[in-house]
């Protein structure tokens, strides 16, 4: 099988650095910064509830397991749910954390 490469000219490399030059730079349009503090905003809430939340349920899920009276299927049950709840909140946090970077990029 041969793959055939084709160059570009510089009259095409020319034509191309024109058409990037002139294209305007959305995050100084009116709409690129309304989307970029939607995004900014959006990962502000997005990482503070979802933290919020998480830390509610953690100290639920010890407050539940120390008064299971040493009961080790309840004590299981609720480690687990501390467990899953510290990583559902990291991947909550790092949402937040990504919208924040992509509202960054406008």
């Amino acid at each position: 099988m041969h793959h055939i490469i084709h160059m570009a000219s510089p009259a095409h490399v020319q034509h191309a650095k024109i058409l990037l030059a002139s294209a305007p730079n959305i995050g100084q349009t009116k709409a690129g910064t309304a989307i970029s503090g939607l995004m900014n905003s959006a990962g502000t809430w997005i990482a503070g509830l979802g933290v919020s939340g998480g830390a509610l349920m953690v100290g639920y899920h010890a407050l539940m397991r120390n008064l299971s009276g040493g009961d080790g299927a309840t004590d299981a049950h609720h480690l687990q749910g501390i467990k899953k709840v510290v990583i559902g909140t990291a991947i909550v946090a790092g949402a937040g954390g990504i919208a924040h970077f992509a509202g960054g990029l406008f």
